[in-house]
């Protein structure tokens, strides 16, 4: 039985998720929704989004980091997997949600396999040069919905296609 998988993402309307590199918005509330939502859980993200993070916060406190990379070798406090599905076949190991945290590869890899997706809707503008995927929303349906200054949080679950 595999564990569901869950996407965590905070993105502007037009899906732009990062800029060089970063995050391009600062916003403590939606932090601490993804700490909220993540702690206690396993997380897999891209060799870009690990290198994003800041250093004191390498690895992400009190969860099970997996990393994708090709290149990276592995590290305390982390498992390196060289695909998607090497990732994902790990976390049987683990009784935890896994959440997909990013950047664009994980996220387009992981999309098709999401169980559960939670968006962040950034309500201001930004630039940005990575977009989260496409993503058909008649396909999921809303189960929870909280507004804050800043941004709107939904918790979307991927219809039965039966």
């Amino acid at each position: 039985m595999s564990m569901p998988l869950s996407i965590i993402v905070a993105m502007t309307d037009d899906r732009v998720i990062g800029a060089n590199g970063r995050v391009p918005w600062s916003i403590p509330g939606e932090m601490k929704l993804f700490k909220e939502l993540t702690v206690g859980n396993t997380v897999i993200m891209g060799r870009s989004t690990w290198d994003s993070l800041p250093e004191r916060f390498r690895p992400l406190p009190n969860r099970i980091n997996i990393v994708v990379s090709t290149t990276m070798d592995q590290q305390d406090g982390i498992t390196v997997c060289r695909t998607i599905e090497e990732a994902i076949e790990k976390t049987h190991n683990y009784s935890k949600e896994v959440f997909s945290i990013g950047g664009a590869q994980i996220y387009a890899a992981t999309l098709p396999l999401a169980d559960t997706l939670h968006i962040s809707w950034i309500r201001k503008k930004y630039e940005g040069d990575t977009y989260f995927p496409k993503i058909d929303l008649d396909r999921w349906t809303i189960t929870e919905t909280k507004e804050a200054d800043e941004f709107t949080y939904k918790k979307y679950l991927r219809k039965n296609q039966g």
